[in-house]
C-alpha cells in the first residue's frame, strides 16, 4: 500500500493522549507491465524504440533506472549487451516508457529485450519482450571470387561466391551480371530467387543453383569487363569487376597488346608485308618494309628491331641496320 496510519493512545486516569504515526512500506518494484521492441524511432535500419510499461506496484520508491538486456542474434551468433539507463532519459506517456536505441543495432538482425526496473532499495523481476527483426539495409559489400572461363569463342561461364554473411544485411534475392567491352554497352542479366523478381533480362532458378551464369553471344577476340552485384530488398550491393578476353574462333586465345621494352621507341616502319613467295615455308618467311623516316627529334635511326610476336610474348628478335 502507499502507507499506514497507526494511532497511539496513552490513558491513565486522569486523562489520555493520543498520537498519529505513518508508516510507508517500501520494497524492490515489480517487473514492468509489458516490454515491447519496434524497429524503428531514428533510423528504422539502425534503431529500435524500446517502450515499457510500468506496473502498479513500483515499491513505493522513485524509480531511478530502467536495466536492459538487449539480445541479438547475429550471423547465428548470439550477442548479448546490457544497458542501464537513467529514468530521467525516457520520454513519458502516463504509465509508458519510451526510448529509442541506436548504438551498435544491426540491419536484418533479431533482437529480445529483458527489462527490469531499480529504485532506491532495489531491482525488480525481469519482463522479456517478444523477438522483432530490424529492416534490412544494402549490402555492404560485393560477391567474392568472381572468375571467368571459356565455354568457346563467344561464350564465357561466370562463377562466384556468395556475400559474406555479415555483409549482407538481409536476404538475398538475385545477382545481378554487367558485361561490357569497348564496342559494346552495358549489357544485364539477373538472376532472380523469387516469384516476384521484376528485373531486367528475367531468369529464375534456385538460389542453391544461382552462383554462375552463361554468357553467349559475345564477340570473339574480345576484352570484356565483366561485373557481379548482389541484390536484397533494400538495394544493391557494389559491383565485384574482372576482365576477361574471349578466345580467337579457330580457338586460340586472344592475343595480348605488345608494350615495346623500355628505351625502345616505335618510329612507325611503312608499307610492312608479308612475302612468302622467296622462301618457301616451314623453313622460313621474308618480310619487306618500307624504311620510316631516318631521324625524328632524338636523332637519326641507327637500326631497326623486327620482333616476332606470339601471343603477347617475343619469341625472335633480329637487328637491321638501313
Amino acid at each position: 500500500d502507499d502507507g499506514n496510519k497507526i494511532l497511539c493512545t496513552a490513558k491513565n486516569a486522569v486523562a489520555e493522549d493520543t498520537r498519529t504515526a505513518h508508516i510507508k512500506v517500501v520494497d524492490k518494484p515489480d517487473a514492468p507491465y509489458d516490454v515491447k521492441l519496434i524497429p524503428g524511432g531514428v533510423d528504422e535500419v539502425r534503431s529500435i524504440m524500446l517502450r515499457v510499461q510500468l506496473p502498479v506496484y513500483t515499491g513505493n520508491a522513485e524509480l531511478t533506472d530502467v536495466i536492459v538486456d538487449l539480445n541479438a542474434v547475429v550471423v547465428n551468433m548470439q550477442q548479448s549487451s546490457k544497458l542501464a539507463i537513467d529514468f530521467s532519459n525516457f520520454e513519458k506517456n502516463g504509465t509508458v516508457l519510451l526510448y529509442t536505441i541506436s548504438s551498435g543495432i544491426l540491419p536484418y538482425t533479431c533482437y529480445a529485450a529483458s527489462v527490469r526496473l531499480t529504485n532506491d532499495y532495489g531491482q525488480g523481476a525481469a519482463k522479456t519482450s517478444r523477438i522483432v527483426r530490424t529492416e534490412e539495409a544494402e549490402p555492404t559489400s560485393g560477391p567474392a571470387n568472381v572468375s571467368v572461363r571459356d565455354i568457346d569463342a563467344t561464350s564465357l561461364l561466370v562463377t562466384w561466391l556468395p556475400v559474406p554473411l555479415a555483409s549482407r544485411n538481409g536476404n538475398i534475392t538475385a545477382h545481378q551480371v554487367s558485361y561490357s567491352s569497348p564496342h559494346h554497352t552495358s549489357r544485364k542479366r539477373s538472376i532472380c530467387y523469387n516469384s516476384k523478381c521484376f528485373l531486367e533480362s528475367q531468369q529464375r532458378i534456385p538460389v542453391s543453383e544461382g552462383l554462375s551464369v552463361e554468357l553467349r553471344d559475345l564477340q570473339s577476340n574480345t576484352k570484356y569487363r565483366i561485373q557481379v552485384r548482389a541484390i536484397n530488398g533494400a538495394g544493391y550491393s557494389s559491383w565485384t569487376s574482372v576482365d576477361h578476353a574471349t578466345k580467337d574462333l579457330d580457338g586460340g586465345s586472344s592475343p595480348m597488346p605488345f608494350t615495346p621494352p623500355p628505351g625502345y621507341n616505335i618510329l612507325g616502319a611503312a608499307g610492312m608485308k608479308v612475302d612468302e613467295t622467296h622462301i618457301p615455308a616451314p623453313t622460313g618467311t621474308e618480310i619487306t618494309f618500307a624504311a620510316g623516316p631516318a631521324s625524328d627529334e632524338n636523332g637519326p635511326v641507327d637500326f631497326y628491331r623486327l620482333l616476332l610476336v606470339d601471343m603477347g610474348r617475343v619469341k625472335n628478335v633480329s637487328k637491321l641496320h638501313p
